[in-house]
């Protein structure tokens, strides 16, 4: 993957991000149900959640790939 590519993927992502936080805390400020858990009361806790929840389940995915999948090149021979 080229340079070009990767910033534009993190541009992607980081942006995405932002526009998530905005519209969660937004959503918040006009309507905001009763909280169950304490933690729902910070103002875009539901979007950097989710981000997070998505990033370490690619890390884990990929470390699992990395260690338990791949084999070496010649394993078949």
């Amino acid at each position: 993957m080229c340079e070009m590519e990767k910033r534009t993927l993190f541009l992607i992502y980081y942006s995405s991000l932002l526009l998530f936080l905005l519209l969660d805390i937004a959503l918040h400020l006009l309507h905001h149900p009763e909280p169950h858990f304490p933690w729902e009361r910070i103002p875009g806790f539901h979007a950097l959640f989710g981000f997070i929840g998505c990033f370490i389940l690619i890390l884990v995915s990929k470390s699992l790939g990395h260690y338990l999948l791949m084999r070496e090149v010649d394993y078949y021979d």
